[in-house]
């Protein structure tokens, strides 16, 4: 099959969870006998490469660059790995591809098209499973955007939100809000009727869409694998090293910051961070060094990445925005390397608290350290991490069935 995967960005120069999920894909595709090409937007190496035997090309025209490789292409298959909104990959795309393609795949490696926000944290402050309620969402968002925060000192002023929310949400702006509130469930919509298939790898996102009334066949939950072989449990190195690990890009929604708060007022002495990540915010990255002086190693690919994960305690994700499962989550615990994360959703679903690593609140650096604390002394004391590595037959049997559904 001629396969064409596409998003915004692309390795090596983009090496975030999704651009590294999309190239494994690629070359398991290759190596079971498919044609794949990668198609992407942004920020790549070049206009056209090939990295690792994958062919790569750049839509320099965006939605008319695509439309163009379409038609002097002949895909069988269109794959999308990202939704950017309008002035990126839409439902547009999807119906162009429709209209060459004997079939269009999308992959949620985020919660798309329902949280207007993409928190799914109601008023800022609880945790939210609702999106199709237009007026709640509307009034989640202009509290939100006025400040609203779960602090003593905040009671007033979060008084003055709600008595005043009713007034504000009968504004011009606030009816153009629900208007777009309204607009990305129909995006969903019209997502489910142009695509053969849209994949699900998390079971908390299934779970979601299926409460807020989307049931449709054409939610497929596919396996979640990255690897084909895992490390040997009995093997694994217990030994406390003091160092802990941040993997993401550098921006708020990451949480670098609450870690390098975390560092100033944990107990424990003389651990080291190490962080490696792009830089996606110069100024957001200066104040992070600021309050925290981490070693930073910039970028890598993932295999040397993976290679470097047995080497610490602890990997730290202070994710301040949903996870769907993060990748780098997945990869630590291939390589023996146990997690600390934030409640986000996502996380709370991968992490087994005292099994597989520890949950800390959310957005919560003082809980953050303590939980650091808590990890550091567990393992000193002869904690060891259980992470239920299934068997190489197993894994082999869900990429078969990740293979199944790009067949004839």
């Amino acid at each position: 099959m001629k396969i064409l995967l596409v998003l915004e960005n692309y390795v090596p120069t983009k090496n975030g969870g999704m651009e590294n999920y999309t190239h494994w894909l690629a070359k398991i595709l290759q190596e079971n006998n498919h044609n794949v090409t990668v198609a992407y937007l942004n920020i790549g190496e070049s206009d056209n490469y090939t990295y690792e035997g994958i062919a790569v090309t750049r839509l320099v025209n965006r939605f008319k660059g695509f439309q163009e490789f379409l038609q002097n292409n002949e895909f069988d298959i269109c794959h999308f790995h990202e939704y950017s909104g309008e002035d990126g990959i839409n439902t547009k795309w999807f119906k162009e591809a429709a209209k060459y393609c004997s079939k269009v795949f999308f992959t949620f490696h985020l919660p798309y098209l329902t949280c207007y926000k993409g928190d799914f944290r109601y008023y800022n402050i609880e945790d939210c499973n609702t999106f199709n309620s237009y007026e709640r969402c509307v009034k989640c968002v202009i509290a939100s955007r006025l400040g609203y925060k779960k602090t003593a000192g905040f009671d007033l002023y979060n008084f003055a939100i709600n008595k005043f929310s009713p007034l504000l949400q009968k504004t011009s702006k606030a009816v153009l809000l629900k208007e777009k509130v309204i607009a990305l469930n129909k995006n969903l919509e019209e997502a489910i009727e142009t695509c053969t298939s849209l994949f699900i790898y998390a079971d908390w996102f299934q779970t979601l869409l299926s409460n807020n009334g989307y049931k449709s066949n054409k939610f497929v939950k596919i396996p979640y694998i990255t690897k084909t072989t895992t490390v040997d449990q009995t093997k694994l190195d217990s030994t406390v090293k003091k160092k802990i690990l941040f993997v993401g890009r550098i921006e708020p929604q990451k949480g670098l910051h609450l870690l390098c708060k975390a560092m100033n007022k944990i107990n424990t002495k003389d651990i080291i961070l190490d962080v490696y990540g792009n830089v996606a915010d110069k100024n957001y990255f200066d104040k992070c060094v600021a309050e925290y002086d981490f070693n930073f190693l910039g970028t890598t690919n993932r295999l040397e990445l993976l290679k470097q994960l047995p080497l610490y305690d602890f990997l730290i994700l202070p994710s301040v925005f949903p996870e769907m499962y993060s990748m780098i989550v997945k990869d630590s615990f291939y390589e023996g390397l146990p997690v600390i994360a934030s409640a986000s959703k996502g996380n709370r679903n991968a992490i087994v608290e005292e099994k597989n690593g520890f949950i800390f609140e959310y957005d919560n650096y003082e809980d953050l350290a303590k939980v650091i604390d808590k990890a550091i002394s567990l393992k000193q004391n002869g904690w060891q991490p259980d992470f239920d590595f299934v068997s190489s037959l197993t894994t082999q049997a869900a990429l078969q069935e990740i293979l199944s559904h790009y067949s004839n």
